[in-house]
C-alpha cells in the first residue's frame, strides 16, 4: 500500500487535490503535521509526496528513502464528472507512466500529451497539465 502526503501546512487547494489524489489511487492520504518524511518509512516505503512550489505542484515518488523521480504539475482544473467514477490516474506520458506503473494504479491513454486525469471525491474530475 502507497502513502501520499503533503507538506506540513498545505494550503486547502493541496489538500483538496491530495485527499481526491487518494481516493483515486486506492492509497492512505496522512495529514503529516510534525511528523517528518522519514517517519512515514516505518508504515510504508512507498510514498507520494505532493508540495506547492510557487505556482507548480510537485509529486515525488520516494521509495525506501531513495526519490524514484518527480512531476511537476503546472496547472489544474476542476470538472463536474458525467458518468461512473473510473478509478486509477490516467496519464499521457511514457515517463510518467513508467515512474508510477510499479507502485499505483495507472493507465497510459493516447490523448493530450502531457496530462493527467482522474476522478476525485464528490463527482470532481481533475485534469493536470504536466510542466516540461
Amino acid at each position: 500500500m502507497t502513502i501520499l502526503t503533503t507538506s506540513r501546512r498545505p494550503t486547502p487547494e493541496l489538500r483538496t487535490f491530495a485527499r481526491d489524489l487518494a481516493f483515486a489511487l486506492g492509497c492512505d492520504h496522512i495529514n503529516r503535521g510534525k511528523a517528518g518524511l522519514r517517519d512515514l518509512e516505518v508504515r510504508d516505503p512507498v510514498f507520494i509526496f505532493l508540495e506547492k512550489q510557487q505556482e507548480k505542484t510537485m509529486l515525488r515518488l520516494e521509495v525506501e528513502g531513495e526519490v524514484k523521480g518527480e512531476v511537476i504539475i503546472s496547472t489544474w482544473s476542476i470538472e463536474s464528472r458525467e458518468g461512473a467514477m473510473q478509478r486509477g490516474i490516467f496519464v499521457s506520458d511514457q515517463s510518467v507512466y513508467d515512474l508510477l506503473a510499479r507502485y499505483v494504479p495507472v493507465t497510459l491513454k493516447d490523448d493530450a500529451e502531457g496530462t493527467i486525469t482522474f476522478d476525485g471525491r464528490q463527482r470532481r474530475l481533475y485534469r493536470c497539465q504536466i510542466a516540461r
